[in-house]
C-alpha cells in the first residue's frame, strides 16, 4: 500500500480515492491543482470529498458538471471510463470511476481525472485538416483513385467519377486498368505499376474508355501510399483529362507540317520566280544597251535619256529580285556559325559599295570577333552601311560604326549625319517595300533584311533620328548564337 501510495502521489493524474463512506483516503497533488484547491493532499484525508471540493461545479460550463452522475454511479458501483468534462476556461477533463471490492466486499472506489484539452485540440484541429483536406480533394477538377495492394479500387472522388463516367459503386473493389484501359495503355500501366510498388512516383499518359464507351487520353501521376508505419498499402493515382489537349496538339503538328510545306513550296516559287523574272530583266538590259549602241548617231538625247532612265529601272527591278532573294532565305538553312572579325567584314563592305569621296566610313574602336555566320552579318552591315552613305546630304558627310556590350549580347551602332528619319516612320521603315526616300537603289527591303537577321540573333533593332541632322541605328545580337 505504502509503494502503491508513493506512486499516486507523483502520478501526473489527479488521484482521489475514497472509502464505502466517501471519505477521502488519498489524494495527490496534481488532484489539487486541477481544482485549484487551496488545501494540500494531507488536509483532504479523512474528510468528505464532496464538501471538500463542492465549489467545484463553478469550474464546469454546466454547474452541475461536476456532480452529475456521482451519486448514481456511487450507489450503483458501476465503473465508468472516459467521461468528458468540459470547463468554462477550456480546460476538458477526462474523469474514470472505479468501485474497488476486497474479497468480494465493497470498500470504496478511485476517482481519476486527466487533463486531455491539448488532445481534444489536436484531435479537433486534426479533424478541421481532415475535413478540410477531404472537401479539396472531392471537389478538385483532378481526379483522384485510391486503391489497394491488390490495384483494387478504394476511393475516388467527384472528379474522376466524373470524367469516367462510373459511379463510386461501380469503381469500388474493381481493377482500373482492367475497367477502364486500352490494351496498348494496359502494358504502359504494368510498366509504371511495378515501379510504384518500389517506391517511384512518375507519370505517363494512357488512352482509356468511359462507361459512355468514349474514347479519352488522360495524364496519370501517381505515387506509393503508405500506412503510419511505412508499410506500402497501395497506391494513389491523379488523373487529368488531356483529350483536348490532344487533339489541339494534333492540329497544330498539322498546321507546323502544312506550314513547313507552304514554306519550302514558297522558296522554290521565289527561286523560280526569279530565274523567270532576271532572264528576261537580262535581255531587256541587252537590247537596251544595243539600241544604244548601234543607234546613238540616230537617237537624239532625250530618247537617251529616255533608254538610260529604261536600263535603270531594269537594273533596280533585278536589284530588287535579289533581295527579295536575300530576305526570304535569312532563317532557312543552316547556319554555319564561324569566328568573324567585324573589323575585316565592315572594311571589306567598305570596298564592295560606292562610298563617295566626300564621305568617310570609319570604326569608332576596334569591333569584337563574334561566332556567326558571314552571310547573314554581312547583309546586315551593309543594309545600314549602304543605306547611311546614300542618304548622306552633307558636304561632308560621316558613317561611324561603334559597338558596346553586355552580359548577353553585342550593342552595335551606324552612325551618319545624313537626312534623319522622322519619328512618325521609325516603325514603318522596318516593314516589308516600305520606303521613305526616293534613291534609286531603294527597294524598301533593305531594313526588314536588318530586322530579320537581328531576330534571328535573339536582338533587338532601334534607332535614334533628327530629321536634317541624322541617324543612329542600334541593335543588338545575342554572344555564341549559331
Amino acid at each position: 500500500e505504502n509503494r502503491l501510495a508513493a506512486l499516486i502521489v507523483n502520478l501526473q493524474t489527479g488521484i482521489l480515492l475514497e472509502n464505502e463512506n466517501r471519505e477521502v483516503l488519498l489524494a495527490n497533488q496534481k488532484f489539487c491543482s486541477m481544482f485549484g484547491l487551496d488545501s494540500s493532499p494531507e488536509k483532504l484525508i479523512g474528510t468528505n470529498s464532496l464538501s471538500a471540493i463542492e465549489d467545484s461545479n463553478r469550474l464546469f460550463k454546466k454547474e452541475t458538471g461536476f456532480t452529475k452522475h456521482l451519486e448514481e454511479l456511487v450507489k450503483n458501483k458501476v465503473a465508468l471510463l472516459g467521461e468528458e468534462l468540459e470547463l468554462k476556461d477550456g480546460r476538458v477533463f477526462e474523469r474514470n470511476y472505479t468501485p474497488i471490492y476486497v474479497d468480494g466486499v465493497y470498500k470504496g472506489h478511485l476517482w481519476s481525472y486527466d487533463d486531455i484539452t491539448l488532445n481534444k485540440n489536436y484531435q479537433k484541429s486534426l479533424q478541421a485538416q481532415k475535413e478540410k483536406y477531404s472537401s479539396i480533394i472531392a471537389n478538385m477538377n483532378l481526379g483522384l483513385v485510391e486503391v489497394n495492394k491488390n490495384d483494387e479500387i478504394v476511393y475516388a472522388n467527384q472528379s474522376f467519377i466524373n470524367i469516367s463516367g462510373y459511379t463510386l459503386e461501380d469503381l469500388k473493389g474493381k481493377k482500373a486498368a482492367q475497367l477502364l484501359l486500352s490494351k496498348e495503355s494496359l502494358e504502359v500501366f504494368k510498366e509504371h505499376n511495378i515501379r510504384r510498388k518500389k517506391g517511384i512516383s512518375d507519370s505517363y499518359e494512357v488512352k482509356v474508355k468511359t462507361k459512355k464507351g468514349e474514347t479519352r487520353y488522360w495524364l496519370i501521376s501517381g505515387a506509393p501510399n503508405y500506412d503510419m508505419n511505412g508499410n506500402l498499402m497501395g497506391s494513389i493515382g491523379i488523373h487529368l483529362d488531356i483529350t483536348e489537349q490532344k487533339k489541339l496538339q494534333k492540329q497544330k503538328n498539322k498546321l507546323l507540317e502544312n506550314l513547313a510545306t507552304q514554306n519550302e513550296q514558297l522558296n522554290e516559287y521565289a527561286h523560280i520566280v526569279s530565274h523567270d523574272l532576271k532572264s528576261p530583266l537580262r535581255n531587256i538590259s541587252a537590247l537596251l544597251s544595243w539600241t544604244k549602241e548601234d543607234f546613238k548617231e540616230k537617237l537624239g538625247t532625250e530618247s537617251l535619256m529616255t533608254l538610260n532612265l529604261m536600263q535603270d529601272k531594269v537594273e533596280k527591278m533585278d536589284y530588287l529580285i535579289d533581295n527579295i532573294l536575300k530576305y526570304s532565305s535569312i532563317d532557312k538553312g543552316q547556319s554555319e556559325a564561324i569566328p568573324l572579325d567585324l573589323n575585316a567584314l565592315v572594311n571589306k563592305i567598305k570596298d564592295m559599295i560606292y562610298v563617295p569621296g566626300h564621305i568617310s566610313v570609319t570604326i569608332v574602336k576596334p569591333l569584337p570577333t563574334i561566332m556567326a555566320d558571314e552571310t547573314r552579318i554581312q547583309q546586315l552591315f551593309q543594309n545600314l552601311m549602304s543605306n547611311a552613305v546614300n542618304y548622306s546630304d552633307k558636304a561632308e558627310g560621316r558613317v561611324e560604326v561603334d559597338y558596346s556590350e553586355n552580359a548577353t549580347h553585342y550593342i552595335f551602332s551606324v552612325k551618319d549625319n545624313g537626312i534623319g528619319i522622322a519619328p512618325e516612320h521609325h516603325e514603318k521603315i522596318f516593314k516589308v517595300f516600305s520606303s521613305l526616300g526616293n534613291h534609286e537603289k531603294s527597294t524598301g527591303i533593305g531594313l526588314s533584311i536588318v530586322k530579320k537577321v537581328v531576330d534571328f540573333y535573339k536582338g533587338k533593332i532601334w534607332l535614334e533620328s533628327e530629321p536634317g541632322v541624322g541617324t543612329t541605328f542600334y541593335f543588338s545580337l545575342l554572344k555564341n548564337k549559331a
